[in-house]
C-alpha cells in the first residue's frame, strides 16, 4: 500500500500481508525495513487483516523482517526499492521461536501489483554509467516506452533559447511528447517537490548527474495524487549521504580533435570541460555531533567551460542583386508600384513584369540598399549543396556553475525530514544570426524545498512539503559596432525603433526578415522572474482494515515578469508575385526588400508582468486489497488553474503594463481589463484616444482581468492489478487528466502592450492590394505610420494584430487507458506489453483568426466573420486528438555485471489544428472554420510509428573478484575492471508538410498556412541533399483556393544512432578507484539527413541543408568525450 503525495512519486513504498502455515492473517506482527547504508530503520505493524504498510521510504538498499509472538522471523536479504516503486511482499511465518531468523534469498520483489501506472525507472548505475552527451539526465527520457525525442515547442532543440532551461551548448537535449501528448504537457519535479520552468514547460534547474539517485517517468495513472498534465511526469531524486563517506572527483573533456566532420561543414575549433566533485555521509562534529545512523549530508559541484569557433553557412544577398539584377531568380519578378485592379475581374489586381527581372535604379530604395550592406557580409562563392554563400565566424561561448546541497534528519521514532537547495549560473554568447551581431545570455535559476513526514502510529501518516524555484533569462542582442550611422541613414523612426523602455528609451536596429537569408536584430530582454513558484502540499494516509486512504492536496503559486525590447521586419515574395497567378510566379523575398515594400513588422516595448496565478489540487484516493490476489485503485482528483491576470498596478502607464485588453472572436467585442484616461489626460499611451468614450464593441471587464478560471476539472481514476501468479500481474486503467499547467503562463502575458496601449505592435498584412490602396503604403521606416499616431493609439483597437485569446479558454483534458501485463522472468528481469490509449479534448487551436469565412477575390476583410476586426492570432480550445500505442519492455536490473533496457512502442498519433499552442508549435488549420478539414485532421507533428530503444551496462567478468580469473595477478590486473556501456537508438522519420507563405486563398491570412497542391508523386527514386523529394509533384494552389496536400502528409528518412562508451577502473586503496571512461556519440557517424525545407517560396526548397538545419542532418557526426574519474 502507498502513501500518495505531491512527494510520494520520490519515494517508495511497502506492502503485503503477515500469514501463518494455514494463510490466516497474523495481527500485530512487527514488520522492520533496514536501510543498509545509513542503518535507519523503519517499522511498521499489521492489523487485524494481516496487512501492513510502509511508506514515503527513500530510495535505496534495504532488508525487511518481519516477526510476531509465537512465530519464528522471517527476512529478506538485500533488495533494492526504486523511486516510485510500489513493492509488495507477503511473509508466511513458522511456528517457532520469535528470536529464530529466516532469511530468504533473491526473493526481492520486482512487480508492482498494486497500480497500473504506466513508469520506468533510470537507476543510479544506469544515469551515472550510460553515455551522455553534456551530461543532461533528458537523454534519457527517450529510453521509455511511449517517449517520442521530436519537439514541436518554443524550447529549442539544445533546451535553451529564450526563457528555456540552461544546458551545455552542443549538447542532446530531449524535450519529449510522452505517449502521445504536446511536448508542454509534461511536469518536472525533483525529489518530489517542482522543478518546472512554468513558461516553456520544462525542467527549471538542471540537476547535476553525479547527485542523482534515480529518476522515473509516469504516465496513464490510475493514482489521483498525480496529475494536472497530459503527458509525463519525470521525477528526479537527489541522492542523500550514508553512514560512509563517498563522493567522486571528475573532468569530462571534448574538443575537435576528437570529431568527425559534418557532411556540409567543416569541424570547428571546440573546447569543451565539465568538472566536479560530489560527495556524502554522516553529518559529523569531533566532541560535538555524531550524525551516524540519524544525520547525513550531500553536496555536488559542477562547472563548464566551452567554446566554439563556428563556421555556419548562411546565404546573403549578393552586390548584384542589390544593385537590382534579379535574373538568376527562377520566375518573373514583378513591379509593385504598378499594381493596379483588374477590370476585368472586380477584386483581382493586374502588375507588370520587371523585363529581364532587372529591377530599375530609380525604384531602389538606396536607404534599403545601406542596411543590407551594414548587415550582411559580401556574398562569396555559392554552396552548390545548400546554396550559402557566405559564412558567420563568430564563436560560441559558455561558462557554467551549479551546485546542490542536501541534508537528511532522522527524528525519533517516527518522523524524518530532509530539505535540498540547488543552483546553477549559465552565460553564454553566439551568434545573432549575422557576423557581427552577438547574442549574450545569463540564466541564474534557483530551486529549493523539503518534507516532513511524522507517523501518528502503524496507520496514520501525515506528510507536508514545501519547495520554491526562481529562474531568469537575462538575453541581449546587440552590434559590435556604433548603429547611429546606419540607423539616421535608414531613415528609422524612433516611434518603431527607439524609445525601448528595455534599452533605457535607446534605439535598437531591426531585424530586416527577409525570407530565405540570414537574418538578425537587436533585441533586450530580461526576466527577473521568467518562472517564479512556490509549492506548499501536504498528504494524510490512513489504512483502515483493507482499504488504505490517501486524502491530500496542495497549491502551486506561479508568476512572470521582464522587460523587453525589439524590433523587425519581415520581406516575403507575395508583394513581388503576380496577384493573379501565384503559382507560376509566386514572387522574391529579396527584390520586395531592396524595394521597400515590407509584408511583415514587429514592434515589442513592454514591461510584462502578470500577478500571482498558479494551480489548486485536491485528491482522494483509495487502494483497495479487494481480493488476495486483486487491488482496485479508485481515486478522484480536482485541479483549479487560477489563470495570472496579465498587469499589476505598479504597472498603471507604463507600456505593456496593466491597462490592455483581449479580443473576444465569439461575440466581436474587444474586452478591456483596465481603463485608463483621455490620451488629452495622460499625454501618451496607454490612454483612450478622443474625450477617453470607449468606441462601439469595446466593453470593460468588472473583474479587471480578462481569462475566466475553468472550474470544471474533475478527473477520476480507476485502476486494478490482478497478480495471477507469484510472477505474472495483469493491470489496467482509466483515468481522466487535465492540462493545467501547459502554456497558461505564456497565454497570460501574450496580451502584453495591446490597445489602448503600443507596447506590441504586429502587422502581418502590409501592402496587400485592397480597394483602399492598390500600391504599397508602408515602408520599413516607420511600417505602423497609419495605424499608430505616435505616441498615442489608433482610433479603435480592431485593427491590430496581437496573440489573442478566447477569454473563455478551457483547460485541455484526455480521456486515458492502459491494458497490460508483466512477468517476472528472474529476480532481476522482468518483461511487459501494454496497449496504451487515449483521446484528448479541447486542445489548443492557434493561428489566424476572423479571416474571410471562404476564398475568393476582393477584400478579404470584408468576407471575415466579423469587417470590422482585422485577421489576428486567436488560441481557441477546439481541438482533438488520439493516441493508441502497444509498448513492449524487457528490463534487467544489474545483476551479476550486466543490466539491460529494452523499449519498443509501435503507436499512431493523430490531432486536429496543431502540435501545440499559438500557432507557431506545429501547423495550423488552412480553413480556422473548419479546422478538421482541407486536410488538417492527420498525424501529429511528434507522430513517430516505431520507435526502439536499448541500453545496456556490462562489467567485463574477467580478473580479481569476478566470475572468471586467469589465476595471475599480472593478468587479471590488465583484463579486469572494463566495463562497456551502449544506447543505441531507431525510429521513424519525421513527418513535414509542403507549403507556401503566400496568402493564395486570399482569406486575409497573414501567416503561412496553406500547403501545396499535390500534382504528382513526391517519391524520388534517387533522393540528393538539394532535393529530398520530388519538388515537382508540388504546385502553389490556383488562386482562390486550399491546397490539397495535407498537413504533414511527408515523412523524413528513418534515424538510427549508437552511443557507446568504454571504461577501464584502477583500483589505488581500499574503496579509492580511479576510473578512465572514453565515450563516442554516433560511434559509427551515420548521417540522419533532416526533413527538407517543403516551402515552395524559398530558394532552399526542397534541400535538407536550411535556416532550420544548417549542418543538413539532426544528427551530430561522431563526438567523442573523454573522462577521468575518482570515486572514494
Amino acid at each position: 500500500m502507498t502513501t500518495n503525495g505531491f512527494s510520494q512519486i520520490s519515494t517508495a513504498s511497502l506492502n503485503g500481508v503477515v500469514k501463518d502455515p494455514t494463510g490466516a492473517a497474523i495481527p500485530n506482527a512487527t514488520v522492520t525495513l533496514r536501510n543498509l547504508d545509513t542503518n535507519v530503520a523503519r517499522t511498521a505493524v499489521s492489523n487485524g487483516d494481516g496487512l501492513y504498510a510502509i511508506v514515503s521510504i527513500l530510495p535505496g538498499r534495504y532488508t525487511l523482517e518481519a516477526s510476531a509472538n509465537g512465530f519464528g522471523a522471517q527476512k529478506i536479504a538485500s533488495f533494492t526499492l526504486a523511486v516510485g516503486q510500489t513493492a509488495t511482499y507477503d511473509f508466511a511465518l513458522s511456528v517457532g521461536v520469535q528470536n529464530t531468523v529466516v532469511t530468504v534469498q533473491g526473493a526481492a520483489p520486482q512487480l508492482d501489483v498494486t497500480s497500473s501506472n504506466l513508469g520506468t525507472v533510470m537507476a543510479t548505475k544506469q544515469v551515472n554509467d550510460l553515455p551522455l552527451n553534456g551530461r543532461n539526465f533528458t537523454q534519457l527520457l527517450q529510453l521509455t516506452p511511449g517517449v517520442v525525442p521530436i519537439n514541436t515547442g518554443q524550447s529549442n532543440g539544445n533546451g535553451g533559447g529564450f526563457a528555456g532551461p540552461a544546458t551545455v551548448q552542443g549538447s542532446s537535449f530531449t524535450f519529449p511528447a510522452i505517449n502521445g501528448q504536446t511536448n508542454r504537457s509534461n511536469f518536472y519535479f525533483t525529489d518530489g517537490l517542482m522543478n518546472y520552468g512554468s513558461l516553456l514547460s520544462t525542467y527549471a534547474v538542471p540537476p547535476i548527474i553525479d547527485a542523482i539517485q534515480e529518476f522515473k517517468i509516469v504516465s496513464h495513472t490510475d493514482d489521483a495524487s498525480t496529475g494536472s498534465v497530459l503527458g509525463g511526469v519525470v521525477n528526479v531524486v537527489s541522492k542523500s549521504g550514508t553512514n560512509s563517506l563517498h563522493g567522486a572527483l571528475w573532468e569530462y573533456i571534448r574538443n575537435n580533435a576528437f570529431d568527425a566532420q559534418e557532411d556540409f561543414t567543416s569541424v570547428p575549433a571546440f573546447r569543451q570541460n565539465q568538472f566536479g566533485v560530489a560527495g556524502g555521509g554522516p553529518v559529523f562534529f569531533p566532541k560535538l555531533y555524531n550524525g551516524k545512523n540519524k544525520t547525513f549530508f550531500y553536496g555536488a559541484y559542477q562547472g563548464l567551460r566551452y567554446t566554439r569557433q563556428n563556421d555556419t553557412g548562411i546565404l546573403v544577398p549578393t552586390a548584384a542583386q542589390l544593385a537590382g539584377d534579379e535574373s538568376s531568380f527562377g520566375s518573373q519578378i514583378y513591379n509593385p508600384f504598378s499594381t493596379t485592379p483588374d477590370p476585368a475581374h472586380p477584386g483581382e489586381y493586374l502588375r507588370q513584369p520587371f523585363q529581364g527581372n532587372q529591377i530599375p535604379s530609380n525604384l531602389i530604395d538606396q536607404r534599403m540598399v545601406a542596411w543590407a550592406q551594414f548587415v550582411f557580409p559580401q556574398a562569396g562563392a555559392k554552396n552548390p549543396v545548400n546554396g550559402d554563400n557566405a559564412i558567420d565566424p563568430t564563436p560560441v561561448a559558455q561558462t557554467q556553475n551549479e551546485w546542490t546541497a542536501r541534508i537528511d534528519q532522522t527524528i525519533g521514532s517516527n518522523s524524518s525530514a530532509w530539505f535540498r537547495y540547488s543552483e546553477i549560473h549559465s552565460t553564454t554568447t553566439q551568434s545573432g544570426g549575422v557576423p557581427g551581431l552577438v547574442t549574450s545570455t545569463t540564466t541564474p535559476g534557483t530551486n529549493w524545498g523539503g518534507s516532513f513526514v511524522y507517523t501518528f502510529n502503524p496507520s496514520l501518516i501525515v506528510q507536508v512539503e514545501a519547495g520554491h524555484t526562481n529562474v531568469q533569462h537575462n538575453g541581449e542582442t546587440r552590434w559590435g559596432k556604433s548603429i547611429a550611422g546606419i540607423f539616421s541613414q535608414v531613415g528609422f523612426s524612433s516611434d518603431f525603433a527607439g524609445n525601448f523602455n528595455a534599452n533605457n528609451g535607446g534605439n535598437l536596429l531591426p531585424s530586416p526578415g527577409i525570407s530565405g537569408y540570414a537574418n538578425g536584430g537587436e533585441s533586450v530582454q530580461n526576466q527577473p522572474k521568467v518562472t517564479d513558484s512556490t509549492q506548499v502540499s501536504g498528504t494524510v494516509t490512513k489504512i483502515i482494515g483493507d482499504h488504505e486512504l490517501h486524502i491530500g492536496g496542495g497549491y502551486i503559486s506561479n508568476s512572470f515578469a521582464t522587460p523587453i525590447g525589439y524590433a523587425s521586419l519581415g520581406f516575403f515574395a507575395e508583394q513581388t508575385g503576380d496577384p493573379e497567378d501565384f503559382t507560376t510566379s509566386p514572387g522574391d523575398p529579396l527584390s520586395s526588400f531592396i524595394l521597400n515594400v515590407p509584408n511583415q513588422a514587429n514592434r515589442r516595448n513592454v514591461n510584462e508582468t502578470t500577478r500571482p496565478g498558479g494551480v489548486l489540487s485536491g485528491y482522494v484516493q483509495d487502494t483497495w486489497k479487494a481480493l488476495p490476489k486483486l487491488t482496485l485503485n479508485i481515486g478522484l482528483r480536482y485541479d483549479v488553474t487560477l489563470i495570472p491576470a496579465y498587469g499589476t498596478n505598479a504597472t498603471i502607464g507604463e507600456n505593456g503594463g496593466i491597462e490592455t485588453g483581449d479580443m473576444d472572436l465569439d461575440n466581436g467585442t474587444y474586452i478591456l481589463q483596465k481603463v485608463p484616461p483621455p490620451c488629452s489626460v495622460r499625454g501618451h499611451a496607454p490612454c483612450i484616444p478622443g474625450d477617453g468614450t470607449l468606441p462601439a464593441h469595446v466593453v470593460v471587464d468588472p473583474r479587471g482581468k480578462i481569462a475566466h478560471n475553468d472550474y470544471d476539472n474533475f478527473g477520476p481514476r480507476l485502476g486494478f492489478a490482478y497478480r495471477y501468479d507469484d510472477k505474472t500481474v495483469v493491470r489496467g486503467g482509466f483515468g481522466i487528466v487535465y492540462d493545467n499547467w501547459a502554456a497558461v503562463s505564456q497565454m497570460a502575458q501574450n496580451i502584453e502592450g495591446s490597445w489602448p496601449d503600443i507596447g506590441q505592435l504586429i502587422n502581418n498584412s502590409l501592402n496587400i492590394p485592397s480597394t483602399t490602396s492598390a500600391t504599397p503604403n508602408a515602408t520599413a521606416q516607420d511600417p505602423f505610420a497609419g495605424s499608430t499616431a505616435g505616441l498615442f493609439p489608433a482610433a479603435t483597437p480592431f485593427q491590430q494584430v496581437q496573440w489573442f485569446y478566447d477569454p473563455h479558454i478551457k483547460n485541455a483534458y484526455s480521456e486515458q487507458w492502459t491494458l497490460g501485463v508483466e512477468r517476472q522472468l528472474s529476480t532481476s528481469t522482468t518483461v511487459g506489453l501494454n496497449y496504451v490509449g487515449s483521446v484528448g479534448r479541447r486542445n489548443d487551436v492557434g493561428g489566424y483568426y476572423n479571416t474571410a469565412l471562404t476564398p475568393g477575390p476582393g477584400d478579404a476583410q470584408s468576407r471575415a466573420l466579423y469587417p470590422y476586426i482585422a485577421p489576428t492570432f486567436y488560441d481557441r480550445s477546439i481541438g482533438s486528438s488520439s493516441y493508441h500505442a502497444a509498448q513492449f519492455m524487457l528490463n534487467r536490473r544489474m545483476s551479476n555485471g550486466l543490466s539491460y533496457q529494452v523499449a519498443y512502442t509501435w503507436s499512431k498519433s493523430m490531432n486536429v489544428g496543431g502540435d501545440g499552442w499559438f500557432g507557431v508549435e506545429g501547423t495550423v488549420p488552412q480553413d480556422p472554420y473548419n479546422v478538421a478539414g482541407f486536410g488538417s485532421y492527420a498525424v501529429s507533428g511528434t507522430d513517430l510509428r516505431n520507435v526502439l530503444s536499448v541500453n545496456t551496462l556490462y562489467e567485463i567478468p574477467v580478473g580479481k573478484g569476478r566470475q572468471f580469473s586467469t589465476g595471475n595477478h599480472l593478468f587479471d590486473y590488465a583484463l579486469g575492471n572494463w566495463q562497456f556501456n551502449n544506447i543505441f537508438t531507431a525510429r521513424s522519420g519525421q513527418v513535414y508538410t509542403p507549403d507556401t507563405s503566400t496568402d493564395v486563398a486570399n482569406t486575409g491570412n497573414g501567416f503561412t498556412y496553406e500547403t501545396l497542391d499535390v500534382v504528382g508523386n513526391p517519391n524520388k527514386s534517387k533522393r540528393t541533399p538539394a532535393e529530398w523529394f520530388n519538388t515537382a509533384a508540388y504546385a502553389t494552389p490556383q488562386n482562390y483556393t486550399y491546397g490539397s496536400a495535407g498537413r504533414n502528409s511527408l515523412r523524413s528518412n528513418g534515424f538510427w544512432n549508437l552511443d557507446t562508451s568504454v571504461f577501464r577502473q584502477f583500483p589505488i586503496h581500499d574503496n579509492l578507484t580511479f576510473e578512465f571512461r572514453a565515450e563516442a556519440f554516433n560511434i559509427f557517424n551515420h548521417p540522419v539527413f533532416a526533413p527538407p525545407d517543403a516551402n515552395i517560396n524559398d530558394a532552399t526548397y526542397g534541400s535538407v541543408v536550411w535556416s532550420n538545419y544548417p549542418t543538413g542532418t539532426v544528427s551530430t557526426s561522431r563526438e567523442l568525450q573523454f573522462a577521468g574519474r575518482i570515486t572514494f
